[in-house]
């Protein structure tokens, strides 16, 4: 009996498997996404990043849990509406950069999204989380800053406190953080209904139509190296199974306001780790201390509340 209790608190719940897969994907793809996101248009990148989803989408439709669900119209109403959130809240963060924004102030304000979700499924789904899981949660966000460059940008607060004055580039950026906290609630919201795959395609739906728009309203060049076109290609095929990996985790009892923040603070890790390993690229002390609390806040946010097995009754 004791050999058995080891052996389920062994065991890793199917929603943190699924939300490490998630993590290792958009941190892969945050490497492969690096040379087109300085090269290409961000409507450019976000229509090559639709493409990408063919691979994934295909995966979904011949999964034979596509078609599980309890309410599939209330699902794939809010798989689609996720699909919107993060659509949209790609195309301010490029609004953003158009504007003037200052990416080293920019992305650690949007990556701190994991606050908004946590707002959410505290006041709306009523999740609660336990002691270890906050201290997480707040290593998360130390975390989250530090990897990605939230240190450096605190590091003069004047000039990050000008950058901050109310101007275009703020307001989309603000919009980015806001549509990407509700898309990770509403992938919740999605898979209490319907099935992982199923709501991914009803996601995959919303990019295909936001993705139309952008190719009826702007002019897009579609001249370019072909090394260039397969890195964004590749990493849009990523940042599509991360997606499909997300909606599972959800789908298998994951708290939105456990895998937000775990995936938000494992994904730049997974990226500064790469960099470092086949780029080159140097990890300085502050990446240093970023990568130990990434690890620390990974394994306190996974620590679930165990509930005490009945005793078996003796015959």
């Amino acid at each position: 009996m004791n050999l058995q209790n080891s052996n389920r608190r062994l065991r890793l719940p199917p929603w943190l498997l699924y939300a490490v897969a998630a993590s290792v994907c958009w941190g892969i793809w945050g490497v492969l996404a690096k040379g087109p996101s300085r090269e290409l248009s961000g409507w450019m990148t976000q229509v090559l990043f639709t493409v990408a989803l063919i691979p994934s989408a295909i995966v979904a439709i011949r999964s034979k849990q596509v078609i599980v669900g309890t309410n599939k119209l209330r699902g794939i109403l809010w798989g689609f509406v996720s699909g919107l959130f993060a659509g949209i809240g790609d195309l301010c963060f490029y609004l953003a950069l158009q504007s003037g924004a200052d990416t080293a102030v920019a992305i650690p304000l949007i990556s701190l999204y994991p606050l908004v979700t946590l707002s959410i499924a505290f006041c709306w789904f009523k999740e609660r989380l336990n002691r270890m899981q906050v201290a997480g949660l707040v290593l998360a966000v130390i975390a989250i800053m530090l990897l990605s460059g939230g240190a450096t940008s605190l590091a003069n607060p004047l000039k990050f406190l000008h950058h901050l004055s109310l101007s275009p580039w703020i307001l989309y950026t603000l919009a980015a953080l806001f549509c990407a906290g509700i898309f990770t609630a509403t992938q919740k919201l999605s898979t209490n209904h319907v099935s992982a795959e199923m709501s991914y395609l009803a996601w995959c739906a919303a990019f295909v139509a936001i993705a139309i728009c952008v190719v009826a309203a702007k002019p897009l060049n579609w001249s370019m190296p072909a090394a260039l076109m397969g890195s964004a290609l590749a990493a849009g095929v990523l940042n599509g199974f991360g997606v499909i990996a997300s909606f599972a985790a959800y789908r298998y009892d994951g708290k939105a306001a456990i895998v937000a923040p775990l995936t938000a603070t494992l994904q730049p890790l997974v990226t500064v780790l790469l960099a470092l390993l086949f780029l080159g690229e140097h990890v300085g002390v502050v990446a240093g201390c970023g990568i130990v609390l990434a690890i620390c806040s990974a394994a306190a946010l996974s620590r679930e509340t165990t509930k005490p097995e009945a005793p078996e009754m003796q015959s």
